[in-house]
């Protein structure tokens, strides 16, 4: 018989469920980009990185990027706000959920 204490091997009793905790994370990275909270979105989208293996997580890196060209435009730096927006465009291109994001930090570098 199980003992009420003993922790299961299996990794899908996680709790929050890892799809949970992206979805949160990705919830705050929205509200910061939307409120351009740069700085802010990066640290939540940064969080993401530790649960997503290689090769899986393009929108939280594409995002990463935005919010670090926002960033880079707020600190002065433009030559690197550019060279960070084009990074996003790139991972960001298959997801169309993403336009509006990438389209108001355009919209910030060309001001």
């Amino acid at each position: 018989m199980d003992e009420p204490d003993q922790q299961p091997d299996d990794a899908s009793d996680e709790w929050p469920p890892r799809a949970s905790r992206l979805g949160a994370i990705r919830w705050r990275a929205d509200a910061h980009l939307e409120r351009d909270e740069f700085f802010a979105a990066s640290q939540a989208l940064a969080e993401a990185f530790e649960l997503t293996a290689p090769g899986e997580g393009e929108v939280f890196r594409g995002l990463h990027h935005l919010a670090a060209a926002g960033y880079r435009h707020q600190i002065g730096d433009t030559d690197r706000a550019v060279r960070q927006l084009a990074h996003a465009r790139r991972r960001l291109a298959p997801f169309p959920e993403c336009a509006q994001h990438v389209g108001a930090v355009e919209q910030l570098l060309s001001s």
